[in-house]
């Protein structure tokens, strides 16, 4: 069975820490996940209002809600 080379081992896992956190202070990267970010807020807020809606809908639409001699 071949031997692990712990020193090559270790020399590429410090090469991909820093490579990784090159990327992480990229320019690029950091304004497309700052946008990721507020994109993600706007949804769950678009989400809630869907579902508020939704709902708003539901009960104006719905047979129980309806009562005799209002016109409904």
């Amino acid at each position: 069975m071949p031997r692990l080379d712990l020193t090559q081992l270790a020399l590429a896992a410090a090469q991909n820490i820093q490579t990784a956190d090159e990327v992480r202070r990229d320019p690029a990267v950091v304004k497309a996940a700052r946008q990721f970010a507020e994109d993600g807020a706007q949804a769950l807020r678009s989400g809630g209002a869907l579902a508020r809606e939704a709902q708003s809908s539901w009960r104006r639409h719905s047979p129980l809600a309806k009562r005799p001699g209002t016109g409904e």
